[in-house]
């Protein structure tokens, strides 16, 4: 009896020490983790509409507080913030619904950074045409494409709805383009660089969901924007419009569709992509990552 009691004791004394020892080992593990500098959010296409349907309001709000309390330091919109480009001539209902989404970012408190997307063209300023439609973005949010650089990272945001003509809907095209690489040229080729547009540079979506390909799936230049950015240590190319979360990553670089804040237009999921947004996370080493947050909007109603 003796014997067997003390063969127990030891075989529960290795398992302590076993499991002190597997402790030790985590708490290492974690300790040589590479801290995080910097988590920012990616919403995109919120599509913010002048009666509310679907009360898409409370669904940014909500949005917004989740990427708070997930730690986001900013917030880096992906176009498509309200549907104001079918709207005709009601210039005081486009500006009024711009400005609404201008208010409840800020309200949020959470510094944001923006790109533009088709749906937030308008195609009058001070009733006059405005034949591209940029001019209500720029009065909301600022230029439509720019650079900012946040601890050690540089971000760019890109105009990805210049036409070609004919069949073309939408290009970075050659002017921004050559600003493009005068920017880039400003920082070291060693900082990680970021990338915002609407319409993606690259994406599966129509060939997958529809066996088709479109001229607005992506951008027609992307190519020449593509060669520019591996030039650099570009990482990441964020983008919207799908409304699908999709990755891509063609050698080293990613290219991540985030899916939707608004899904299907605020009337639930779109496919299989829930209401979310993209939080992503730059470590010391400059190493990037990212998850899809399914931020719990549910449809009024349903």
């Amino acid at each position: 009896m003796r014997k067997g009691f003390l063969s127990k004791w030891v075989v529960l004394c290795c398992c302590a020490v076993s499991l002190a020892s597997c402790n030790q080992t985590d708490r290492q593990n974690q300790s040589q983790q590479p801290a995080i500098k910097l988590t920012f959010a990616y919403l995109t296409d919120v599509h913010l509409n002048k009666d509310n349907s679907g009360n898409g309001n409370e669904g940014l709000k909500k949005a917004l507080k989740v990427a708070a309390d997930q730690g986001a330091e900013f917030v880096l919109f992906g176009g498509d913030n309200a549907d104001t480009d079918q709207l005709g001539d009601a210039e005081v209902t486009a500006d009024t619904l711009h400005a609404r989404f201008a208010r409840l970012v800020k309200e949020s408190g959470l510094p944001a950074h923006f790109t533009i997307g088709n749906h937030d063209r308008f195609y009058l300023a001070g009733g006059k045409a405005d034949t591209l439609g940029f001019g209500m973005f720029e009065k909301h949010y600022g230029k439509t494409y720019g650079s900012f650089t946040q601890k050690g990272v540089h971000f760019v945001t890109l105009n990805s709805l210049y036409p070609q003509g004919g069949d073309v809907p939408y290009s970075v095209g050659a002017e921004q383009l050559a600003w493009l690489k005068a920017d880039l040229d400003t920082v070291s080729r060693q900082t990680p660089v970021i990338v915002s547009l609407h319409v993606p540079m690259l994406s599966l979506y129509y060939p997958v969901v529809e066996g088709t390909m479109k001229a607005w799936d992506m951008i027609a230049d992307s190519k020449a924007v593509v060669d520019l950015l591996k030039e650099h240590n570009t990482q990441l190319v964020l983008q919207g419009h799908q409304h699908i979360y999709e990755q891509i990553q063609e050698r080293d670089l990613w290219f991540v569709t985030a899916g939707a804040v608004s899904a299907c237009w605020w009337q639930g999921p779109f496919l299989t992509t829930q209401e979310g947004f993209l939080l992503v996370k730059v470590d010391e080493n400059n190493r990037i990552s990212w998850e899809y947050i399914d931020y719990g909007w549910e449809v009024p109603g349903k």
